[in-house]
């Protein structure tokens, strides 16, 4: 095996980020589950309600870049929130594609009650780090969702670039389509004068 490249033998799960970092997601789901016991909220309800609470009427684009959580998966989760009636969505006038998304009374009684159930779940894992580490912790886990962030971000720029380009070979596609058309009957109508000058002639 080539010394730059690791050796699987090497690997140790107890010491993997990766592997880490999920046990760390389950400690915290576990301790959210418990604090939202009455509420019956997921974290990524909670998430919702709580990024529509900090702005009402944003969109389900701009929920996605507050939350973090996916279109696809966003689109259903507010959809469903819509039928449970947390949310309430209204057509963006202007744009018939978008909608806006607001709390609804339901919504904000659950919200009030699961926020002091997630400060609980957030209390109980920051306990168990020493005090003096919880502060390096969270700025840790801030620069992990930034940098997932903008590799969302660049993924969003590439997609639009794509669809740019998708957009122009088409016209460009469109219009020699056009163009071989109108040559078409330019030629049609020159072999109909010929013709036309061959029988006067």
């Amino acid at each position: 095996m080539s010394s730059s490249q690791p050796d699987p033998a090497d690997f140790n799960l107890a010491q993997s980020p990766g592997h880490l970092l999920h046990r760390a997601q389950q400690f915290a789901a576990e301790r959210f589950s418990k604090a939202m016991a009455g509420a019956k909220l997921t974290q990524r309800q909670f998430a919702v309600l709580h990024a529509t609470a900090e702005r009402e009427g944003l969109t389900q684009t701009e929920l996605v870049k507050a939350t973090g959580i996916d279109r696809s998966t966003l689109a259903e989760l507010v959809a469903r929130m819509v039928r449970n009636g947390m949310l309430v969505r209204e057509k963006l006038p202007g744009d018939a594609r978008a909608n806006a998304i607001h709390l609804s009374a339901e919504g904000r009684t659950l919200l009030e009650a699961a926020t002091l159930g997630a400060m609980d779940a957030d209390a109980a894992i920051l306990s168990a780090l020493p005090k003096n580490k919880r502060a390096s912790f969270l700025e840790t886990l801030r620069r992990i969702a930034l940098t997932l962030e903008k590799g969302e971000e660049a993924a969003e720029k590439l997609r639009k670039k794509e669809k740019e380009k998708k957009k122009k070979a088409k016209k460009k596609a469109k219009e020699k389509a056009k163009a071989k058309e109108k040559a078409k009957k330019a030629k049609k109508a020159r072999k109909k004068a010929r013709k036309q000058e061959a029988a006067e002639g």
